[in-house]
């Protein structure tokens, strides 16, 4: 706990520090943001156009390859993205309506982008037909990149469906896609509309100033811009999920507010304590400044979790998100730091309160925090235990992808993809394919296929020989359960566990779910492993200690487990339906959502954290009394805290007003673990867990001691030495005002 300042405003060599090149260089740095920004906004004008509506299924080269056998030797759409359900009130096997059938066929496979089509008039015995022949069932493959097969599908749908003299409904998971890229534009539009508003009225009252308050909106807005001109290049080198540009804008815009937040109170606080303008930026910037570094850092460590998994939504979502973190630091203490130098004492008249903070507020924090840290046991215990009963549900959860369930009741792809499967038997329809490598000599096969048809689950096995040139061998496999489902799923991972004639790969739409969930599955640990690490050491770099680190680790679990269980209760058991409005209850999580939003919620905890413990330590430094810096860091920063949470809740909150559960997963959960981190665990166990350790919270290792003091920063937390006296114990952590506290606390308040 060394390097504390010297000198302020200048290093020891009279090098000039990064506060005194911002204040001296303000309307330099200001002028280079604002043509950054015109430049972004040129740049990232179509971004929206360029994002890819798939990338959460897994398919490895292997599996593409079989696909495009199947389709080319086989002539079987394995991998059909547009199914459509033709309808005639008498029948469709013969007359007028076959005829239309056919004819509608035809203009499917005269689009560029089909690559195959299966019809029952084409092969009258195949499973196509319902069993009253008044329902057919056409299966279209769309080939090309995921966004352009959306919007073939939209357009194939929109013509077919008005064919005359049929009831033709589209459905298929290409135009669950195009269902997905115009809700990601609503959302993202609710919360211009919507949640932007709705976060300045929240600024304005946390600031009780207008200029205040729209400063951070300016942050907000620059690192926005910014991060959607990111996006629009990243987009020229790796294909970008849809769900990108809704977290550019509410990670980007909420952390860049969040940020403000924190260097204007800071620096507002400064100025209250009587220090003139030039002094209260160089200690924000060093103080708080140093705290939005290390936060960044810290979420973005959490973000880059997300590059381990196999799927290109994830991977890209954090190139995105690790660009926009990066931009919200910097423009934060760009746009702060030089703006207030620029307005001079009229930019004072504008930002600085004319009022103080209410007593009763600011006490009432700091009575909540004095009560947790003098009965740590009877706070914590209860607490503890309703986190781990919110988080009970968590233990039956149940994973798969996104399927049209996701989709509102009413939604048209929903209803025709559930009459596919309520009037046709899927089984048929969307067996497994086994597709074996060439060279297999029939006898081998057939007996590979025997030994399928035995095995539990699969109710027919049947060897089919490509007529193409490659000479390749199927097994065509109805399973007993439905396709996708988990029982089917685990019967595809008994025929995996046989003994095939050669290399084998399995395609369909239960391999591609079950293929997709293994290749998640394989890598959470690794990405979980990598997020704490890198929390851990960040903490340890931030604060010296090793407790704390393990401590913030916990907690953060704790109410990110309490989070999950509460998303179970909602969207898989559908026992409070009130929160998804007209959207049903999928019955499931999906696990990249629920990966996107553990990843995010992890940071933006650790982001608190780090606020807090930034305060803490300082008022350790000065009192060597752990709690008296608890209530004191409690007092001053969870009014901060709360309301940049209810900011950044707003603007997630958009999400959650999605057609789709799977943006709702993502609104609902994250809110709720931004409630759960800020009004429960931050103000309240944190510092019972720091009463708890006492002076133990700053503990390492001697040889941990001395790596900290060589490669840390040169912080300059306190601009008071420590006294190095014993603290006065005289001193109640429950008195928190200025007058009862050490002289060295009391000129910081």
């Amino acid at each position: 706990m060394r390097g504390l300042v010297g000198r302020r405003g200048t290093t020891g060599s009279g090098v000039r520090t990064w506060p005194q090149v911002l204040r001296r260089r303000a309307v330099w740095f200001l002028a280079g943001l604002g043509l950054v920004m015109v430049v972004s906004a040129v740049v990232g004008a179509d971004a929206t156009e360029r994002l890819s509506a798939g990338g959460y299924q897994y398919r490895d080269a292997e599996t593409q390859r079989a696909v495009d056998v199947l389709a080319s030797d086989f002539r079987v759409p394995a991998d059909a993205n547009l199914i459509l359900t033709v309808h005639h009130r008498i029948t469709v096997r013969s007359g007028p309506a076959a005829l239309a059938g056919k004819a509608l066929v035809a203009r499917a496979r005269a689009h560029p982008a089909v690559t195959l089509t299966a019809d029952p008039w084409t092969a009258p015995s195949s499973p196509l037909f319902s069993e009253d022949g008044r329902t057919a069932l056409v299966l279209v493959q769309i080939s090309g990149p995921e966004r352009a097969a959306a919007a073939a599908a939209r357009y194939l749908a929109d013509d077919v469906t008005r064919t005359e003299g049929l009831d033709v409904g589209a459905g298929g998971q290409a135009l669950i896609q195009d269902e997905l890229i115009h809700s990601s534009r609503d959302a993202l539009l609710r919360a211009e509309l919507l949640a932007l508003p709705l976060a300045f009225l929240a600024l304005v009252m946390a600031f009780r100033s207008l200029a205040a308050a729209l400063l951070p909106v300016a942050v907000g807005a620059v690192a926005v811009t910014v991060g959607l001109a990111l996006l629009r290049l990243l987009t020229l080198v790796v294909p970008v999920g849809t769900f990108a540009l809704n977290l550019t804008t509410a990670l980007g815009f909420g952390l860049a507010v969040d940020y403000s937040l924190f260097l204007l109170t800071r620096y507002r606080g400064e100025r209250a304590a009587g220090h003139d303008r030039n002094h209260a930026l160089d200690v924000t910037v060093r103080t708080a400044g140093r705290t939005v570094v290390y936060s960044a850092l810290a979420i973005g460590a959490a973000l880059l979790a997300l590059l381990v998994f196999p799927v290109y939504a994830l991977s890209s979502l954090a190139y995105v998100a690790l660009s926009v973190v990066t931009l919200a630091p910097v423009s934060a203490v760009i746009v702060v730091v030089c703006t207030i130098s620029v307005l001079g004492q009229r930019g004072d008249r504008l930002l600085l309160s004319r009022r103080r903070p209410s007593r009763t507020r600011r006490d009432g924090w700091g009575r909540l925090a004095a009560s947790a840290t003098n009965r740590p046991w009877r706070w914590s215990v209860p607490l503890v235990v309703v986190l781990c009963a919110l988080a009970a549900p968590f233990a039956h959860a149940t994973f798969t992808v996104s399927d049209e369930r996701m989709m509102r009741g009413s939604s048209p792809v929903r209803v025709a993809t559930e009459q596919a499967r309520s009037r046709f038997d899927l089984r048929q329809v969307d067996p497994v394919w086994l597709l074996l490598s060439s060279g297999v000599e029939g006898g081998r096969a057939s007996a590979y296929a025997g030994a399928v048809a035995r095995t539990q689950g699969v109710a027919q096995a049947t060897v089919v020989a490509g007529p193409g040139p490659s000479r390749r061998t199927a097994v065509r496999v109805e399973t007993i359960d439905a396709p996708g489902s988990e029982a089917a799923s685990d019967t595809l991972a008994r025929l995996r566990d046989l003994t095939p004639p050669g290399p084998v790969t399995a395609v369909g739409g239960t391999a591609d779910r079950a293929n997709t969930l293994i290749a998640l599955s394989e890598r959470l640990p690794l990405g979980l492993a990598l997020m704490a690490a890198s929390t851990f050491v960040l903490l340890f770099l931030f604060t010296g200690s090793v407790l704390l680190p393990v401590k913030a680790l916990i907690l953060a679990g704790l109410g990110l487990t309490a989070s999950m269980g509460v998303l179970v209760t909602v969207f898989q058991d559908g026992d409070a339906a009130f929160l998804l409005g007209d959207v049903t209850a999928p019955g499931y999580l999906d696990p990249s959502v629920v990966i996107v939003i553990i990843c995010v919620c992890f940071g933006l905890a650790t982001d608190y954290e780090m606020f807090l413990l930034s305060r803490v330590r300082e008022h350790y430094l000065l009192t060597r009394d752990i709690r008296i810096a608890a209530v004191e860091s409690t007092r001053q920063t969870a009014g901060t805290i709360s309301w940049s949470a209810i900011i950044l809740i707003t603007v997630l909150l958009a999400l959650a007003a999605s057609p789709l559960s799977v943006l709702k997963m993502v609104g609902i959960g994250c809110a709720l673990s931004i409630v759960v981190d800020a009004f429960v665990i931050r103000p309240i166990l944190v510092p019972a867990a720091l009463a708890l350790f006492g002076s133990a919270n700053w503990w390492a290792p001697p040889w941990m001691c001395r790596l900290h003091e060589r490669i840390s920063a040169h912080d300059g937390q306190a601009s008071t030495p420590v006294p190095h006296t014993r603290p006065d114990h005289s001193v109640n952590a429950t008195d928190t005002s200025a007058e009862r506290l050490p002289a060295p606390v009391a000129e910081h308040l």
